[in-house]
Order: C-alpha cells, then structure tokens, then sequence
C-alpha cells in the first residue's frame, strides 16, 4: 500500500519551541549500558522471534510519501546509512534500502528499490533487486542516463547490478569479488563522479582478517561506469596495519563527489576519525586526521582504557558548493574494559561538528576534547536529545531508562546537506520527551538549517511531531545531497517499537515503514508558536488511570482554556470550553468514565499554545 502525504512541511504546525536546551537529569548522564565489542551485524541475529501480526494504520496528513517496506530492521550497524538516496538535476529521484519480508530467516532479503519520475514515486517494490540474498545496498548514477546499486553477498563479496536506462530494463547483474583470502568483502559505499558518472568508487571492508588487519578497509574504482574495475582491494598506507589493528564494519561514509574531489570518513569509537581526501578522481590520497585516538593501535580485547569521549560510529559528511568538507558525527562516553567488551553512556552523547576550516580535535586533552558539554560551549554541539519538548522546563522520560538499543548515544545518526547557495541542513535521530509507549522511549527525526554555510544553526524542530508518529520510532534518515533549492528530500524507516528486531532488543519482527520526505529550504523561517509566558501543564495523574485523571495548570496570567480527548487515529471523544481562566494555579480533573480501555490525546489549548498529554486508560 502506498500513502500518499502531501501537506508540505513549511506550512504544517510543527513544535518548534521544544527546541530549548535543559539540564540533563543526574540518572540519565549516569545510565551506563555495557556490551561486547561485537563484528558488525551482516546476518540476522534474531533467528527465534515470532513475526508480530499487529500493523499499525497510517494517516494522511504529514509531508511525506510511503515508498517500500520491511520487515528486516537494521539498515546499518552503526545507524548512519549513505549513498541510499539521489536527486537528479531533473528533479527525479531514487531511493534503496535493505528489504525483507520473510522473518525471521529473510532469504528474500536483498534491496528495496524506488523511483521518483518527477510526477510520482513507482509501485512499493515486491521483490529485491538482486538474484541473490543481499543486504546493505548502496546506490549511484552511471553513465550519461544509467543507475547502479552495489550490496553485500552472504559469502562471494559484492553484488553489482548495472542498467543503461533509469528506473527501465533489466538489471546486468555481477559478483566484485575481494581479494584472495578475503573474498567476503562487506558493507560497500558508492558514489560515481564525472560529467557522465563513468568513474564509480566503492569502499567496503573485509569479513575477515587481510593484510594484518582484523578487518581491512577497501578501495575500488571502475572508469566504464561499473563494467570493469581498474583499482581493486586498494589499502591506502596511511590506514594499514602499521596505524590500525583494524576497522568496523559500517563505521565509514563516501561524500557526493565535488567534481574530481572524492573524499570518504571514518569515524569509529575504537580508531581515529579521519578522512582520506583525493583531487584526482582516486588515484592519489591525502590523511586529515579530525580526532586522534588516546589509544593508537588499540585492541579491545587486551587493552583496558579509561573513560572517553570519542565518535558513537554513526557519521556523515558533505562537500559545500565550494568544495569544503563538512563532518558531523555522534558522539559519546566509551570506556573499554579489555575483555572483549566497552561500556558507554548514551546520555552523554550529541552530535559534534567539524569543516576544513577548523582547527582539528588533535594535540589535547585527547580522552576528553570531544566531551559533548566542551563542543556546547564552543558552538560545536549541533545536535542534543535533551530538548524541552513539551516546555515544562524539564527532560519528561519513562522511569527507569528504557529505550532501542542501537549502541549509540541518544543523538545521532546525523546526515548533512548544501545547496547550491551554501544553505546547509542537518538531520538526526534522538529520543524524544513526550513520546514513549509507556516502557520505552520513542526517537524522532530533527532538524536544523543554516543559511550561512553551517557557522550558525537555526532552531531545532521535531519533523515527527504529527500525532500520525506518536507511536513510531522514526530512524536512520538518508538524505539526497544538494536539494533542488526549494527542499532537501531524505528517507527514513519507522515502526511502532522502539529499538530492532534483527538486535540489540530483538523485538518481535514486524512491518516497518519506509518514508520519503520533503524538508523546506525556509526551515529557518519557521518561528515558534506564540504562546502564553511561562505556562506550565503537568504530566496526568494518576495514569494509566481507571475513572478520573488530573492534570495541573499553572498560568501566568489569565488565558482562555480548552481541551479536547481523542484517539490516537484522530476520533474525538471529549471536548470542554473552561473559558477565560485566572492566572493561578489550577486543577484539571478529565472524566474517563465512558472512555473504553485504550491510549488518548489530552490537547489543552491555552491562550492559543496547544499542549499535548497522552493519557491510557485502563
């Protein structure tokens, strides 16, 4: 089923002035999680799970287009996906993610592909891409008019499938396989540059140990748009084994060419982050190193550390319109405890920021120059969970700490964007106040914009913030680079649990969503609400309740005050005039006497602020 949503995000009511900034609460700076230091997921963990029947109805009144779904959940490891979404000069578009329906084994596993003509997006796909069981797809343009899509075989390396025509013709299907010894090459990136696109690049690493490296990072390139590789399983020097033990699968990024400026990043909790940059179309590279390592040539399972603060794995990058490179990455406090396995803090965690121009975080206080409160202070944090949402003037979460586990901090997965005016936007996905399903936490999709080049930021908005994902965990945004002016247009996966059923939580396998969204270039023109000075409206109490609910108003001064009850779906059950209310304190007390077993929307509409409370009764 494809739903179609239309309403454009500059003209939607969106909760902009939860964008505050507020004290993160004592538990949640302390809430540790530890786990081992596992391989990057290529297979289903989750082999035992009974598929979840429910599916949850959608509703057709946000900005965004339904494109494909699946049931195989985790489309990266370290939950920033690149290369899965483009935007032709044309204004088409083509979307890939990894697909499959068949829990909890997915032999059809393989790629999910979409295509925007201009006028509509295709028929949601029904079957994979490739011949063969695949996973982790990457797309590119090849050729004056041509596509290409690379992804990860279970044994034989990489599945090449090649077309002259866009979104027409049969695929030419291939095996790139690695290099002897190691032929299980894995988790691929691509891009292609040239005014043709014929040169396509790939990054993948090794599925096993190469070149003394415990996974090897990998550099291939084809100068015939794919049919044909001149450079094959290419390990650059300054990324050997004499710098590194080895990488992570899925911690690393090629950035949209800027024409024959290739560049990729890696950014890995375990490693520096660094970037390897070529002006030559990759035949020579040059190292930055943004962030050193306290720990060089560290092993995880020798080699206990002290606590730090070092990039999550999730990351992205960007060439500006005049060819500078721009990196945000998540961030967050690590230790490892040299038996194989690392604790870290998820609420100690951000998005960090860095461009050419900068001073790199090298030559410091190593263990701690990327602490998240440092980079606030310095402007360089451009991306926080702890907003105010509800604007109470403090962080409202389930009690105790529950939320998906992707090993990351509470914000991340960020994407970066230019126009071609040098305005910039950033995405990402954070846990979000307001929105839980009573144990765990939702994440939302967020967003800033910049007009001038990424040097300031504009506010915060919750691109979530329709009731139709009240009840979703909104996750690995891809974004299409470069935007067509008027909009920047990225795809996202949610479902109705938080966390995934491939691992970390292993829910029950279910129907998840993929989205295709439109986020205006006047994003910074978006101003908050107007709303009565300092209103506070308490959590309802008791809840879950049977009977009668309470909720505390507090005003300021004197307001007009109304509320509405309704379903999730939007179907009201209860509405109220209170008229005009004094300043003062008041007491709310909402009758859910003829109300059925289920979950509501209180919305209270204060001197015109519409304040949201979800209420369960029992």
């Amino acid at each position: 089923m494809k739903k179609s949503l239309l309403l454009l995000f500059s003209v939607i009511a969106i909760f902009t002035y939860g964008q505050r900034k507020v004290a993160i609460p004592p538990p949640m700076r302390s809430y540790m999680v530890t786990k081992p230091v596992a391989k990057a997921i290529k297979e289903s963990d989750n082999l035992l799970q009974t598929a979840n029947p429910y599916v949850a109805n959608r509703y057709e009144y946000v900005s965004e287009t339904e494109i494909g779904q699946t049931v195989y959940d985790l489309q990266s490891n370290t939950g920033s996906p690149s290369g899965r979404s483009y935007l032709y000069p044309d204004g088409k578009m083509a979307a890939v993610w990894t697909r499959g329906m068949t829990a909890t084994a997915y032999n059809d596993r393989g790629t999910g592909y979409n295509f925007f003509d201009g006028t509509a997006w295709g028929p949601e796909p029904t079957t994979r891409v490739e011949t063969q069981r695949a996973g982790w797809p990457g797309y590119a343009p090849a050729g004056p008019n041509g596509e290409i899509i690379t992804a990860h075989h279970n044994t034989a390396g990489l599945i090449v499938n090649r077309r002259t025509n866009r979104n027409s013709g049969t695929w030419t299907q291939n095996i790139l396989a690695g290099p002897t010894g190691a032929v299980d090459i894995s988790w691929p990136r691509i891009v292609s540059s040239g005014a043709n696109h014929d040169t396509v690049h790939i990054i993948a690493t090794t599925y096993s140990k190469y070149m003394g490296q415990n996974l090897a990072l990998l550099y291939y390139r084809s100068n015939d748009a794919g049919a044909t590789w001149s450079t094959k399983a290419y390990i650059n020097p300054a990324m050997d084994s004499t710098h590194y033990v080895g990488f992570s699968g899925d911690s690393y990024v090629l950035a949209e060419p800027y024409g024959s400026n290739i560049a990729f990043l890696v950014a890995d909790s375990q490693l520096d982050m660094f970037i390897m940059k070529s002006s030559d179309n990759g035949t020579t590279w040059t190292k930055n190193v943004i962030w050193e390592h306290p720990y060089p040539m560290l092993d995880v399972t020798t080699t206990a550390t002290d606590t730090i603060y070092a990039p999550d794995g999730a990351a992205h990058m960007s060439f500006d319109k005049n060819g500078k490179l721009h990196v945000v990455f998540g961030v967050y406090r690590v230790l490892f405890n040299g038996d194989g396995t690392y604790s870290y803090w998820p609420g100690l965690s951000g998005i960090g920021y860095w461009d050419e121009d900068m001073p790199t975080y090298t030559g410091g206080d190593q263990k701690n120059i990327l602490n998240p409160d440092s980079l606030d202070a310095q402007n360089k944090l451009v991306g926080y969970y702890y907003i105010d949402w509800n604007g109470n003037g403090t962080l409202d979460y389930v009690s105790p700490m529950d939320y998906g586990d992707y090993g990351i901090g509470w914000a991340s997965m960020p994407q970066i964007a230019f126009d071609d005016n040098n305005n910039a936007v950033l995405l990402f996905s954070s846990i979000t106040e307001n929105f839980d399903n009573g144990t765990q936490q939702y994440r939302h999709i967020w967003a800033r914009a910049s007009s001038d080049n990424a040097q300031t930021w504009g506010q915060t908005v919750d691109l979530d913030s329709d009731p139709v994902h009240t009840f979703d965990e909104c996750v690995f945004p891809t974004i299409a680079q470069k935007g067509d002016g008027q909009n920047w247009y990225f795809a996202y996966q949610y479902d109705n649990e938080p966390g995934l059923a491939v691992r970390g939580d292993l829910d029950a396998p279910g129907p998840n969503y993929i989205n295709y969204f439109s986020v205006s270039t006047l994003l910074n023109d978006v101003k908050p609400m107007n709303k009565v000075e300092s209103v506070t409206v308490s959590q309802c109490y008791p809840n879950p309740f049977a009977g009668t609910t309470s909720v505390d108003i507090n005003l300021p001064k004197a307001a007009q005050v109304s509320y509405t009850v309704c379903s999730v779906s939007g179907v009201q059950f209860m509405s109220a005039e209170l008229g005009q209310m004094s300043s003062g304190r008041h007491l709310l007390a909402i009758d859910g006497t003829k109300l059925s077993s289920n979950i509501y929307f209180l919305t209270l509409n204060i001197g015109g602020q519409q304040i949201v409370r979800k209420i369960v009764v029992k």
